[in-house]
């Protein structure tokens, strides 16, 4: 008799699994039926703003449905992050999920809102996007030893801009004056429209930018580029050399961009939406588009494998964290 329950008991479990993945796609073929939101935890101007509004279109003709950019700046985009991870997994609120805001945030911030490895679902991996060192045209660094040599003879007087307290620039900031052995104020900002306004009001002498924001003034020459924070020089600009050229190899972090939403996404909408993001990143005119974004390649990876390569530098983060003096 107890053999015979056990079966039963078997079979309507294995009954009741096939129902919810029945349903779950039947859900995702009837998904979206109203407007999806893509949350950019930082203010309007900067590089994941600019990426996702130029691939907004596409994205949502391959999905099927239509996209709002929803752009919540705050805590070097923690504040958006939660927003995000306290919504419903229903698929129509999701957030830009990079470093910054999971392994990073979590390296400076112990007491974080939510947990990056396990409150998101990760959809995609879309891009990477390099950082500069920039300067104003009247600044009088015309090369980055210029700067290094200024900034050792007057400790703490240097002012560089960055996204984020918590963000790529930041670190990249903590790095690099660690390994040149000097002492310069980092300034954060929300987004990187705000950090590339306030180096052209010369509220900060240098900066620490993505590229994107950067494109219109450095072809109109009111700022220059001192090096580029990537493994290799950039083909856009050939001429401008690395950190790792100039002595500072560890300071080569570029910055992620990648799409997910809160926890419990069902997993028919997470595959929809990466296909959805395959096709729209093979598109020749997005791919056309996007090459005129200086500085983002895109580098397509499914969620799993996106939140892998995140979590693998986590330990990385919190070693360089803990040696900053931002975090004493």
């Amino acid at each position: 008799m107890q053999k015979r329950t056990g079966r039963k008991t078997g079979f309507i479990l294995v009954a009741a699994v096939v129902c919810l993945l029945g349903v779950g796609s039947v859900y995702a073929q009837d998904y979206p039926k109203s407007p999806i939101q893509i949350v950019i935890p930082y203010s309007s101007g900067g590089l994941t703003d600019i990426f996702f509004r130029t691939i907004s279109e596409s994205l949502a003709k391959n999905i099927g449905g239509t996209i709002a950019i929803l752009n919540k700046p705050g805590g070097g985009g923690i504040l958006g992050t939660s927003y995000v991870v306290n919504s419903k997994p229903d698929g129509y609120t999701l957030v830009n999920i990079s470093a910054e805001t999971v392994t990073i945030a979590a390296a400076f911030t112990p007491s974080m809102p939510y947990d990056g490895e396990k409150d998101l679902t990760y959809i995609a991996k879309t891009s990477v996007v390099a950082v500069g060192v920039a300067v104003r045209d009247e600044s009088p660094f015309k090369t980055l030893e210029d700067l290094v040599a200024f900034a050792k003879a007057n400790p703490r007087k240097l002012k560089a801009a960055g996204m984020g307290i918590v963000g790529t620039p930041h670190m990249i900031h903590g790095v690099f004056t660690r390994d040149a052995k000097v002492e310069i104020a980092y300034i954060p900002f929300d987004g990187g429209g705000e950090v590339v306004a306030n180096l052209l009001g010369g509220h900060t002498d240098f900066a620490f930018p993505s590229i994107p924001p950067l494109k219109a003034h450095l072809s109109s020459g009111k700022i220059r580029l001192l090096a580029v924070c990537s493994p290799k020089r950039l083909s856009s600009f050939p001429d401008i050399p690395t950190l790792a050229e100039k002595g500072y190899p560890k300071s080569s972090f570029a910055v992620a961009l990648g799409l997910g939403g809160p926890k419990g996404l069902p997993p028919a909408i997470v595959s929809k939406w990466e296909e959805a993001i395959d096709r729209t990143l093979k598109d020749p005119k997005v791919i056309s588009t996007i090459e005129k974004i200086e500085g983002v390649v895109v580098d397509f990876k499914r969620g799993e494998d996106y939140k892998k390569e995140l979590m693998a530098n986590a330990g990385v983060f919190k070693e360089i964290a803990a040696t900053m003096p931002s975090k004493k």
